[in-house]
């Protein structure tokens, strides 16, 4: 998820252009914050693979305290930013919820 984000938000823009663009294609089709989402899901795999260990579980949870509310301004910059342009069915940080 992460490379995939990371790939289109690089590619944005052309060698030379300037100005914001809207990302599309991969989860930029779900959510504003794809990258957001992928990490958040990253660091959650990890506190699974841990077991659900204290130190793992509080990783993620601290992952996504602080990435979730970034992804949540994202958004609404990109809702006043765009205005009709942006799609209406895209969320915040999570694919069809938030």
């Amino acid at each position: 998820i992460n490379y995939d984000a990371d790939h289109i938000l690089r590619n944005l823009r052309k060698p030379g252009e300037t100005g914001y663009k809207i990302p599309r294609g991969g989860l930029f089709e779900y959510v504003s914050g794809a990258n957001f989402f992928g990490e958040i899901v990253e660091w959650t795999g990890y506190a699974i693979a841990m077991g659900g260990a204290l130190p793992g579980v509080t990783f993620a949870a601290c992952t996504a305290c602080n990435i979730g509310p970034r992804a949540i301004a994202h958004h609404k910059w990109y809702l006043e930013k765009f205005k009709d342009e942006y799609p209406k069915s895209r969320r915040a940080v999570i694919p069809f919820i938030y």
